[in-house]
C-alpha cells in the first residue's frame, strides 16, 4: 500500500487510525515452512496508507482509536 500523496507533500495527519485489538492464543504455533508464527495484538482496520506515510515521514508515534465490535 502506498502512502497518501498528499500527506506526503506535508498535509497533516489529522485523524487517528483504527486499530482492531486481537485475542491471541499463549500456545506457540507454526507458519509455513514450520516457521514460528507470532500472532498481533493489534491490526489496522482503517488509515493503512497513513501509517506508511508516517513511517516514510519517520515518525514514531500517532494517534489511534481501538475500535472493537
Amino acid at each position: 500500500m502506498t502512502p497518501l500523496p498528499e500527506l506526503m507533500a506535508g498535509e497533516e495527519l489529522q485523524n487517528p487510525i483504527e486499530v482492531r485489538q486481537h485475542h491471541y492464543s499463549l500456545t506457540p504455533r507454526k507458519g509455513v515452512g514450520g516457521v514460528p508464527y507470532e500472532e498481533k495484538h493489534y491490526s489496522v482496520f482503517r488509515g493503512s496508507q497513513r501509517v506508511q506515510a508516517a513511517l516514510k515521514l519517520g515518525y514514531t508515534h500517532i494517534e489511534a482509536v481501538v475500535i472493537n465490535e
